[in-house]
């Protein structure tokens, strides 16, 4: 019989950690929720696994690992036969390391900084700097656009199938969506409500 891993999610709600839930989820694997609070964040039981305190990380057969796509990913390589995520060392794999270094790096980072110059709860009101706010939005609609394009010859990235790549980009796109960047783009909100669709979804439902 196969032996489990023992898994612990450090975890709050629809923050990035949301991307590990839902991995997790579609892994069928069981794991153990630490945190869930906002007063996690920064505490000094995360930044022993994560050294700023930062949401997620997880401790997997007792080892520590941060960043939402490097523990979705890991997660999913843990069941090779739920064929989640495509095989290492496979041309499928440097797509989904592709496509997830695009979202992470050419879309993601705007959409961050919009909330970052908007809400209070990372940064105080006075450092914020609304003035970049029409700048990120320009930046990530263009990515958005790149993105628009190819998902109107596929249905998903990789192998045209659900892979834990999904999952990474789906918040990304998800975020802008929030933010009202995305309901331009047909191809790209025809894709938020496949990923909406599925069972384990874990992806805050906008507009």
């Amino acid at each position: 019989m196969k032996r489990k891993p023992s898994i612990k999610l450090f975890e709050l709600g629809p923050t990035r950690s949301a991307r590990c839930r839902w991995t997790l989820l579609e892994a069928g694997l069981e794991y153990e929720s630490i945190g869930n609070r906002p007063d996690i964040i920064g505490s000094e039981e995360l930044r022993k696994v994560h050294p700023l305190g930062k949401l997620p990380a997880a401790i997997i057969d007792g080892r520590p690992l941060f960043e939402s796509a490097a523990i979705s990913t890991a997660i999913a390589d843990l069941v090779p036969e739920k064929d989640l995520v495509a095989k290492p060392g496979t041309w499928s794999r440097a797509l989904h390391d592709q496509w997830v270094c695009f979202a992470l790096t050419e879309m993601e980072p705007w959409v961050s900084s919009t909330e970052l110059n908007s809400l209070d709860f990372v940064l105080p009101k006075d450092q914020h700097v609304p003035a970049i706010i029409q700048q990120n939005s320009m930046m990530f609609r263009r990515s958005a656009a790149a993105l628009e394009e190819v998902l109107g010859t596929t249905a998903y990235l990789v192998e045209g199938r659900f892979t834990v790549m999904d999952i990474i980009v789906g918040y990304t796109i998800n975020f802008g969506h929030e933010q009202g960047l995305v309901s331009e783009f047909p191809n790209l909100m025809a894709y938020l409500k496949r990923l909406y669709q599925r069972e384990h979804c874990t992806l805050v439902r906008y507009g």
